[in-house]
């Protein structure tokens, strides 16, 4: 029993490894992820220290809720909660920056400010990583209950230094997204 589970431990770490680095194997896998890390992006920027932490939590489950939905995974009685934990905990220094950009806010005025920014980058980053190890972990046929954090630690780090590079793809796509939007609403103010 204990030989069986650590052959299925090493083909998933054989999987991990062989896995590209692909931004995202589907449109709509994108599309969920995409979604979640604009959400936890925003969040982020909540000034309140713990709260933000609060809230990204619950961003991220339901991230989990809507790649387990869209993969047909059974996510009834999982404690996903847990299993994020284990996966952002085995990995100290990201969790320590989580925790560190929150309570950063609580010094009045440049605090708030690089707090926010800081917690805001680190929780997309955080989040696009959590969607591609689950996204891995579903497309190889995995359910929540056989999902070992231990094993998706080296590719969780891996995803997440891709994820602060999504992150920064996506400012800058929102950010030319947010000039075009005022063009076109100075063009017609001007008609």
């Amino acid at each position: 029993m204990v030989q069986e589970s650590e052959k299925n431990s090493l083909d998933e770490q054989e999987s991990i490894e062989s896995t590209e680095t692909d931004i995202f194997p589907d449109p709509a896998s994108s599309n969920i992820v995409k979604n979640h890390v604009i959400a936890s992006l925003t969040l982020g920027l909540v000034p309140v220290p713990l709260f933000d932490l609060a809230a990204l939590t619950a961003t991220q489950m339901s991230l989990l809720n809507s790649l387990s939905e869209y993969y047909d995974v059974e996510s009834e009685g999982s404690d996903k909660k847990s299993l994020v934990t284990a996966l952002i905990g085995g990995s100290l220094p990201i969790a320590s920056v989580l925790g560190l950009s929150s309570m950063t806010k609580l010094i009045p005025g440049i605090g708030s400010l690089i707090g926010s920014a800081s917690l805001s980058l680190s929780a997309g980053a955080v989040t696009y990583a959590i969607g591609q190890v689950f996204i891995m972990h579903f497309e190889a046929g995995g359910t929540f209950e056989d999902f070992d954090p231990k094993v998706a630690k080296a590719y969780f780090k891996r995803e997440f230094n891709n994820g602060k590079a999504f992150v920064s793809s996506l400012k800058d796509e929102l950010v030319a997204a947010k000039q075009t939007n005022n063009v076109e609403e100075s063009e017609v103010k001007d008609a």
